[in-house]
This record gives C-alpha cells, structure tokens and sequence, in this order.
C-alpha cells in the first residue's frame, strides 16, 4: 500500500484499486474499535452475563467511535488554521484528559437503559460511581494509543505526499534544464547545414543542395517526432546519426567515410537524445574536413556488464594541446545531460583514439524500452 501518484490523498493498493483518504479512515477507525470491543468482551464475560457483557461493550465501542470521530474533525479544524506543532499537542493531550469522563459517561448513559439498570436521578455525582482512578488512566490510555495512530498515519500520508510532490517539481525542472540544453544542439546544426547548403549553390552543384535540403528536412522531421523526449533508443538515435552523416557526404564525397560497429543488444538500449549526432559533428567538422584527403569516423556501441559503451573515433587532426577535452558545444553539453540525466552513473572521456585522432568514450547505465514505453533496468549481464 502506498501514496497515490495519480490522485494526492489517495492509497494505491496492491490490487491496482485506489483508496480514499476517507474510506481508508473509516476502514481502520471501525476495524481497530470492534477490534477493541473483541478483546475488552472476553474480559467482561468473565464477571458479567452475556447480555450485559454485549451491551456494555457495543456502548464503549459506540461512545469511543463517536468521541474520536469527533477529534477528526477537531484536528481537520486545527490543520485548517495551521495550528503550531506545540498547540496540536497541547490539544490532543486535552482530549484525551477530557475525553476519558466524557467517555465513561456516554457508555452509562447509553447502557444503563439497554440493561434495565435505572439512572441515579436524585444526585448527579451518582452518575460517577465506579469512575475511578483506574479508569480514568485506562480511558486516557486508549486515546492516547489512538490519537498516536491517527496522527501517525496521517503524517505519513503527508510526508508521502509532500516528498511525491518535491519528486516532480525536481523531475519538472531537470525536464526544463534537458530541453533547453537539448534546443541548443537544434539550431547549432541548423546553421551549419543551411551554410553547407549555401556553399553548395554557391559552387554550382544544385543536385547536392537539392538533396541536402530534402535530407535535412527528413532530419528536422526527426527532431519533431523526438521532441520533449529526454531519452530514446539508440536505434533511434543512430537515425539522427546517418541522417547527419548524409547530408554530410553530399558536400563532402569521398572524403568523409564512416562506418558503424554497434551489436543487436545495444540497439535496444535507451539513450539521451541526440547524444551522439553532436559528438559525431564534431569528429567530422573538426577531425577530418580540416584534411585535405579527409577520413573516417567510426561510431560503435556494445554492452557490457549493466552498462551501454558508446564510441566516436575519428583518424583526424587529433586534440590542440592547449585545448580542454571538454571544449565546445557539443562535448560541453553532452558532459551536462549525462550529469542531469544519471548523475555519477554515467562517464564521459576524451582521448586520443586508436586511429591516431580524437575518440569519446561514454558510458551508461544499461537500459532497454518496454513496450508501454517506460525504460526498464537490465539486471542480467549482456554482452
């Protein structure tokens, strides 16, 4: 049994139903009295005959549902006045000091008639024969034992409440923060394709600027589809990625060579969107194009135990000394999503690579989509 995500003030049972505040505490204030009544009838039985024994008893339950029924909504008026800690306490002492008296009368005054016992009418203080010490403390015991309870149940339902709600509001902000870092890597591509194509028509290849427009276009098709997505599949994610690489290659020819080493596991694998595409932009823009004979880029993804390997290796120009590994918008903005997304979870590093150039290596905790859509840990080692 938990705190509703879908309707605050409700339960969520284990059945998949839901549980209204108010059906739940009526639901325990009648199973914890007749409960209550239960025990306190074998006891009476004891020295009392049967009849005596159930009405006496039915009369306390009754009196004690009545009398902290009525401290509910005595505590429903204090939450409204957002009564100090120290005053609720002050009144649910005073309740239950006054309401053990209170009580033990309205049990007489319910179970006298019932047992043909006649009320004492001469003098009141008659009334109070058989209240003593003893009872007075028992009384105060179990409303005490009950407000300790209510309060209890009904601080958790709050805590529960109130800690669901700072889940969202921080979900609600990382979602914000993911996509204002997400529309920085939209229009950084946007600019550097339409001058792409400008160069195109500036050097007289209209076929390749035709085609680079209708592959661009399919590309911001993509990004529409995947908007307001903080993560997707890879397969997914390597849409963007070829996309990108095409529209590339029209430019540039034979230059630009890729290739791609990713197994059937990690294709199922769930990513942040658009993780790879920038780093792949920055391996073409900035390793390879610089070279007069061009390169290879080569994009790779596996898992290994819980985790999802991504690879982007170009044979390029390699990393200025004096340049940080996390310089740019690319590198700089994939390094915050991965923060935002799984914390120290996930690991981003940059190197020199095996083919002499540039190589990002990251890693992420492995995941894969259901089918209703929500990512899923995999505990078992894929590889």
């Amino acid at each position: 049994m938990r705190v509703s995500e879908k309707r605050p003030g409700w339960l969520a049972l284990g059945s998949g139903r839901n549980l209204s505040h108010n059906s739940l505490f009526w639901l325990l204030q009648i199973a914890g009295w007749v409960g209550f009544g239960l025990m306190m009838l074998g006891y009476e039985l004891m020295w009392l005959s049967t009849k005596n024994a159930v009405i006496g008893d039915a009369a306390s339950v009754a009196a004690g549902i009545g009398l902290t029924t009525g401290y509910r909504y005595l505590h429903h008026w204090g939450r409204r006045r957002t009564l100090s800690p120290i005053t609720a306490i002050a009144l649910g002492v005073a309740f239950a000091i006054a309401g053990s008296p209170v009580w033990w009368l309205t049990q007489r005054l319910i179970s006298a008639p019932l047992t043909g016992k006649a009320l004492p009418g001469w003098h009141p203080y008659l009334l109070w024969s058989g209240f003593n010490a003893e009872v007075f403390l028992f009384y105060i015991f179990i409303l005490s034992t009950w407000l300790l309870l209510y309060t209890g149940i009904n601080g958790w339902m709050s805590f529960e409440l109130q800690r669901r709600r700072a889940d969202r509001a921080v979900a609600s902000a990382q979602f914000a923060r993911l996509q204002a870092l997400q529309s920085q890597l939209e229009p950084h591509f946007l600019f550097n394709t339409l001058n792409g194509i400008s160069s195109l028509v500036a050097e007289g290849r209209n076929e390749a600027a035709t085609a680079t427009i209708a592959r661009l276009s399919d590309f911001l098709r993509l990004t529409m589809q995947t908007k307001g997505t903080p993560e997707i599949t890879l397969e997914q994610e390597m849409a963007f990625v070829r996309q990108y690489l095409d529209i590339q290659q029209l430019r540039f020819g034979d230059r630009l060579v890729f290739e791609f080493s990713i197994t059937a596991e990690a294709m199922e694998a769930v990513v942040p969107t658009l993780i790879l595409q920038p780093l792949v932009e920055n391996a073409v823009r900035h390793g390879i194009l610089p070279r007069a004979s061009g390169g290879r880029v080569t994009v790779s993804a596996r898992t290994a135990t819980g985790s999802l390997l991504l690879n982007v290796d170009d044979d390029g120009l390699g990393m200025r000394k004096s340049t940080s590994p996390l310089a740019g918008l690319g590198l700089s903005n994939t390094a915050t999503r991965l923060a935002e997304l799984y914390g120290g979870r996930a690991e981003l590093s940059v190197g020199r690579s095996k083919a002499g150039g540039v190589g990002v290596a990251i890693r992420l905790p492995l995941r894969v989509e259901l089918k209703d859509g929500r990512p899923q840990p995999i505990t078992e080692a894929a590889e």
